[in-house]
């Protein structure tokens, strides 16, 4: 009597034990990957909530900072509207500091006047500091600033 089903040739049929629909010899020996438990869906589902929940929260933090930053930026055109003059200065003092400091930062650099400028010329005004402070010695006490 054959084994197999209508339309199957014979010894082609489901061995015993494994009439689930899958080809002999792919029971659990794959130690069960692939196969979605009842589980799998729920955590699927539940990490697909948990993103879905974290891009809201950035969306709304977004939009607060957003908004932070707008009544900041109004709140600053204000006011140098109203200070015209003493934020031109800040500006001047915020920049020529940020300059000093990159500018120490990035190394020294052998200047123009290093470079062509002999050694008497570029130590002058030293040299006038000590001819004052010579001059001033010699001077009696009543003409010298004291």
């Amino acid at each position: 009597m054959p084994t197999g089903k209508p339309g199957q040739p014979q010894g082609q049929g489901q061995p015993q034990g494994q009439g689930q629909g899958q080809p002999q010899g792919q029971g659990r020996q794959n130690g069960g990957a692939g196969q979605g438990g009842p589980s799998s869906p729920n955590v699927t589902q539940r990490v697909q909530e948990g993103a879905e929940q974290l891009g809201h929260r950035v969306r709304e933090g977004l939009g607060t900072a957003q908004d932070e930053l707008g009544k900041r930026y109004r709140g600053a055109e204000g006011t140098v509207a109203r200070n015209p003059s003493s934020s031109i200065l800040i500006g001047f003092g915020v920049g020529f500091g940020l300059g000093v400091i990159l500018t120490s930062m990035l190394g020294h650099e052998e200047t123009w006047s290093e470079r062509h400028l002999p050694d008497s010329v570029r130590n002058m005004p030293d040299s006038i500091h000590q001819l004052a402070e010579a001059i001033a010695k010699r001077l009696p006490s009543s003409l010298s600033r004291g």
